[in-house]
């Protein structure tokens, strides 16, 4: 599988994408397995979802993958991974070399003082649900929690100095000013001075002699790129950009563009966008989580097609060649840490703070040089409405500002006439489902009104508001005469009602994300609540087929465009 953009002309990079040793190991105690113990009796793709294959689907325990890695000379090196479900234990030549928790994040750990010649990579990955090891992934969440290596891996030869970061900023869309900020680490005990050089599109900016410390540290530049085309969703002009520090590089496509709000607008480069999208899951019944090119490429196509300009990363952070693709597409992007209805006890836990914390720099640190996310999300439907919360809330709030202050941070709230913390956000970001949960289309109306009207006597009218979910379960090839609940006809109706009220005479609303582009497999735990084990509210089945509400979101985000 093709790496993400990012990449290195003088590093050397291996992609250990391909076929694995596999072994399944099953219920055991992670601390138990020895790699050199293991017996590895099968063969695994990587990356991928092990428990999505046949001969394993739905099994939860340890997973252990192992290939053979050729190193060419002694020195430091890394391995890169992507996406490791949940928790995950990496070893090297029977050493271990670390643990990871969380799976939709990329990672990597430092090996030290490796000699030449093959050497035998080992990753366990185990996908059973265990609040105390990994606190992110949960038993009611309202999808299928899939294991194993599910996105790119890399291994990277380093020297003496080498990149670990860049990322960029736009400080002011006139000048067309970047700053860019190089972080880096060292091994050299002394100080010394090395070559820097910083150039756009093959064209040399800056070229330099800089002092390098013997610590982690940060090189600061101001670009100025006057010549260059913002991006925007209209125009999604990127940039490459390569820095190049001492022999180390690394290069990142940017986009020049500012996104901030004004009252009850969204401005991306000082111009109001209205969002017309989708919640978006990474899942399809043959990969899990491990979705290749070619479906990551058809889901944009059909998002495209339907005229739309957003998807909410739903509910964790996105693969980055997806990212990739709506930069070079124009697609927004809302990213959000992982997250469905947390409760109190889990907002007062420290051990779930702390893995929050370290989710969301992962989460950054990956998507900060992507033009096309424009917000931080976070906690999606959880206890905002008790005071008891307000702390966790602060403290994951602020810890996205500090990050990342040039984008936007929120929330989804389903407790908007209780919510006690909306004061934190920049946007104020609704799941209701009237129509569904409660009531008929007729009303979907009077509800969404209802919102907003009691958002503006709250003093949270002066943001922009944004129905992050709404929508209701169709089942694919289900069509009656009484167009009822799970029919294809009742769920186009609904949406009809949503996408005409929401954007016809009403400035009320800067944005719309249906729930949701595609159905997916959902826990066993929901499975009364959820026919098929799917949540069945996608306009595109689990496999992409199109269902009627498919053709009305199509036509009604059309006329939208059309008015302006």
């Amino acid at each position: 599988m093709p790496r993400a953009f990012q990449s290195h002309l003088s590093r050397h990079v291996e992609d250990l994408a391909g076929l694995w040793d596999f072994a399944f190991l099953g219920d055991t105690n992670l601390d138990s397995v020895h790699p050199d113990e293991i017996k590895f009796d099968d063969r695994m793709a990587v990356p991928g979802s092990f428990d999505a294959t046949p001969r394993y689907a739905g099994r939860r325990g340890v997973a252990a993958y192992r290939r053979r890695v050729h190193v060419q000379e002694f020195g430091r090196h890394q391995v890169v991974i992507d996406g490791l479900h949940h928790y995950g234990r990496i070893y090297l030549d029977g050493g271990h070399l670390g643990d990871h928790l969380g799976g939709f994040t990329r990672f990597h750990l430092d090996v030290e003082g490796l000699d030449a010649g093959e050497h035998e990579l080992v990753i366990l990955a185990d996908n059973r649900i265990d609040y105390g090891r990994c606190p992110l992934h949960l038993e009611y969440f309202d999808w299928y929690h899939y294991g194993g290596i599910t996105r790119g891996i890399e291994w990277h030869r380093l020297g003496s100095l080498w990149i670990e970061s860049l990322i960029t900023t736009t400080v002011d869309l006139a000048s067309r000013e970047v700053e860019l900020l190089i972080q880096y680490r060292s091994d050299v005990t002394s100080q010394r001075k090395v070559p820097l050089k910083i150039s756009i599109n093959g064209r040399t900016l800056v070229e330099e002699q800089v002092t390098i410390e013997d610590a982690p540290d940060t090189i600061d530049r101001v670009l100025e790129l006057k010549d260059h085309a913002l991006w925007s969703p209209d125009q999604p002009e990127l940039h490459t950009l390569r820095v190049c520090l001492g022999e180390d590089d690394m290069v990142e496509r940017i986009g020049i563009r500012t996104v901030r709000t004004e009252g009850r607008s969204i401005l991306i480069n000082e111009e109001p966008v209205t969002l017309r999208g989708f919640n978006r899951h990474e899942s399809h019944p043959q990969f899990g989580h491990g979705l290749p090119d070619a479906v990551l490429v058809s889901d944009l196509q059909q998002i495209r097609d339907m005229g739309c300009n957003f998807i909410r990363g739903s509910h964790y952070p996105q693969d980055r060649r997806f990212l990739d693709l709506c930069d070079e597409f124009g697609i927004l992007v809302w990213n959000e840490i992982i997250g469905w209805q947390h409760t109190a006890e889990h907002l007062n836990d420290s051990g779930f703070i702390d893995a929050q914390l370290t989710q969301a720099n992962e989460m950054v640190m990956e998507a900060i040089n992507h033009p096309s996310v424009i917000m931080w999300g976070l906690l999606n439907e959880s206890d905002s409405h008790q005071v008891e919360t307000r702390l966790g809330y602060e403290a994951l709030t602020n810890h996205l500002r500090d990050l990342d202050p040039s984008r936007l941070v929120t929330y989804a709230t389903n407790k908007p006439f209780e919510d006690r913390h909306l004061d934190l956000c920049d946007i104020v970001s609704v799941n209701a489902y009237p129509g569904w949960y409660g009531g008929r289309i007729e009303d979907i109306p009077a509800a969404l009104d209802k919102i907003a009207a009691h958002l503006d006597d709250s003093g949270h009218g002066d943001k922009p508001l944004i129905i992050s979910e709404i929508g209701g379960g169709g089942i694919y090839g289900w069509r009656d005469w009484h167009e009822d609940f799970w029919t294809e006809q009742y769920q186009a109706k609904l949406l009809e009602m949503v996408i005409r009220h929401m954007f016809t005479d009403r400035d009320c609303y800067a944005g719309l994300a249906i729930w949701q582009f595609c159905d997916l497999r959902t826990m066993p735990s929901r499975a009364m609540g959820r026919p098929r084990v799917f949540n069945n509210k996608g306009v595109v089945d689990e496999y992409r087929r199109p269902k009627l509400a498919y053709h009305v979101v199509k036509k009604g985000f059309e006329d939208l465009v059309e008015r302006g």
